[in-house]
């Protein structure tokens, strides 16, 4: 069998990243509901079963963003079978000492093979030759399957901010101490 091969993007790679289908079918959402009262305010969160299984396209990023994360070393990749499958967009907040993880995904075609197992290790030991200590992953409301992804890892659900994206879902994020 093929080994996974992981390795920081070059500009060469920008071409083929952009072809990556991060697309999903999601069974569920996550919704809120704010209480704003006079003496208090509360959150409450929600997984909603959907009626039918829905087809949610990914908001690519566009080229020149994703040429500057390149050029930063954010974006770190997999490769399986000779080609690129996968990739997770990473940046550094020195300030909180964390990685967060705003993009990345797998081929359709090449999920539940480890591949994203694979680059959750590879972003992992980055963080810990980089003396991060926490990764933090943002992801839309409506990604069940990420969201299972990384809670079967051991993360942990720390907060949302509606109209995070540009299509205005929620974003829920989830993070794991790693040291």
């Amino acid at each position: 069998m093929a080994e996974i091969e992981l390795r920081i993007a070059n500009m060469s790679d920008c071409p083929l990243l952009t072809k990556i289908d991060l697309d999903f079918d999601s069974e569920f959402v996550w919704t809120s509901q704010i209480m704003d009262e006079l003496d208090s305010y509360s959150i409450n969160l929600q997984k909603i079963k959907l009626p039918k299984t829905i087809h949610v396209p990914f908001q690519a990023n566009n080229i020149s963003a994703l040429e500057n994360m390149i050029k930063r070393k954010e974006v770190l990749i997999a490769r399986f079978e000779n080609q690129i499958v996968g990739f997770s967009r990473i940046e550094t907040d020195e300030t909180e000492n964390q990685f967060i993880i705003k993009t990345g995904g797998v081929k359709p075609e090449y999920r539940k093979k480890g591949i994203g197992t694979a680059i959750l290790t590879g972003v992992q030991e980055m963080a810990q030759q980089n003396h991060i200590s926490r990764l933090v992953f943002t992801l839309q409301a409506k990604n069940d399957p990420a969201i299972h992804f990384l809670m079967n890892r051991g993360f942990k659900f720390c907060g949302y901010q509606e109209f995070y994206f540009s299509n205005f879902e929620i974003a829920l994020f989830y993070a794991k101490n790693i040291r």
